[in-house]
């Protein structure tokens, strides 16, 4: 499966994966082993709870890009393991 990903979306994921000392695959978050790619829905969770919401708790601009792309990893994640089994 294919990480089909906008070009903003894909620039914000560069922006926190580097801000939290992440190296992204150059082969794409697909080739990821599991682990990593739930350590970096973990990572982007953090940044969603520190600048993602806004002052009334509820998802900011940039919270509801992060709430997209942690969708998106997470689909990856769930096509992996149907495949493997």
């Amino acid at each position: 499966m294919t990480l089909s990903i906008s070009s903003r979306l894909h620039s914000l994921l560069v922006k926190i994966a580097a801000k939290r000392s992440f190296q992204l695959p150059e082969e794409g978050v697909e080739r990821t082993a599991e682990h990593d790619r739930q350590l970096l829905i973990d990572l982007l969770l953090q940044e969603f709870l520190e600048t993602g919401l806004g002052s009334d708790d509820e998802p900011n601009q940039r919270g509801v890009e992060i709430e997209e792309i942690i969708d998106l990893v997470g689909s990856v994640a769930d096509q992996t393991r149907a495949s493997s089994d």
